[in-house]
């Protein structure tokens, strides 16, 4: 039996006209195909940080414009944009959105779009840090809704990359060979596709535009079988290095490694290497762990449960 709509969803379908049951029996068919949706209202954004909203964010815009490169697959690209276009200030989460859409909200929205995710506090230290270019992917949505050719496009997602702090290099070569994508050969189109498939597959694959991106690179045969997949799938943490948290750090590593700790925290974040003097700062907390792990068992269930009260709090 197919599950219904609250009166909530129901209003965002009829722009809150009465819904008679004909339409209702109508539109029943619609619940089926959200039950996939990553960010679909059942406790799914608590699963994502912020950062992991803007790295999806990131990734399923390199998807379209990867796709948008095809013309038998524009036509797909052009509807996807038209569902994600019309609500350009991200106000509220919009059930019958677009991943790509409340990826966008979590990320621009006012205080309760962060209190969605795994980690309120800290996603709402980085949205206050985070100055996301919206009205350039804005203006790139708008024109792939309307069927014309963006400008600027890569401008744009060099400013998503600034802005969210992609360090990935992949992530980067690829959007670098999208901004040349007709020059490349058929050989490096189906490296960079292979690439992109990866990381859609570990971070995007329950999202709405999963089955059309695996659909599309099917169809052009563009996944390489001799590249590695180097993607984890798990969530990245919002590591946070506010003066607050830099604040408590102090008691664990003392006041003359704050600044070092603090450029550790970053570049572990980041997936970079720390110099010696930064793993030097940050060994105070390191010989704390490992006090407690040979402590034995006892202390580092103890070390767990202090870790889930800490995560709930």
């Amino acid at each position: 039996m197919t599950e219904k709509f609250t009166a909530a969803q129901w209003a965002e379908i009829e722009g809150g006209h009465e819904v008679t049951p004909d339409k209702e029996e109508s539109y029943s068919f619609l619940k089926d195909l959200h039950e996939s949706r990553m960010t679909k209202d059942n406790g799914n954004a608590k699963k994502l940080t912020y950062t992991d909203c803007g790295e999806r964010a990131y990734l399923t815009l390199l998807a379209l414009e990867t796709m948008r490169q095809y013309p038998d697959f524009k036509a797909y690209v052009q509807r996807y944009a038209k569902k994600t276009a019309g609500f350009e200030l991200y106000k509220m989460y919009r059930i019958m959105g677009t991943d790509l859409y409340n990826f966008i909200y979590f990320l621009v929205g006012d205080s309760s779009a962060q209190d969605k995710l795994k980690d309120p506090d800290s996603a709402k230290r980085m949205r206050a840090s985070t100055k996301l270019p919206t009205a350039a992917i804005n203006r790139y949505i708008n024109a792939v809704a309307q069927g014309k050719t963006p400008v600027q496009v890569n401008s744009m997602f060099m400013a998503i990359e600034s802005a969210i702090k992609v360090s990935n290099s992949d992530y980067k070569a690829i959007r670098r060979n999208l901004a040349n994508f007709a020059r490349l050969t058929k050989a490096e189109k189906r490296l960079i596709s292979t690439r992109l498939i990866f990381a859609v597959r570990a971070k995007l694959r329950s999202s709405d535009i999963i089955e059309d991106f695996e659909k599309f690179a099917a169809v052009k045969n563009l996944e390489k079988a001799s590249v590695v997949d180097p993607e984890p799938t798990v969530s990245t943490p919002d590591i946070s290095t506010s003066s607050r948290d830099l604040a408590l750090y102090r008691y664990l590593v003392g006041d003359k490694n704050l600044a070092l700790t603090k450029k550790f925290l970053e570049q572990a974040k980041n997936g970079k290497a720390a110099s010696a003097n930064m793993v030097q700062a940050y060994l105070p907390a390191i010989e704390m762990l490992d006090d407690i792990v040979k402590a034995g068992p006892a202390f580092i269930q103890n070390l767990r449960a202090l870790h889930k009260r800490a995560k709930k709090d």
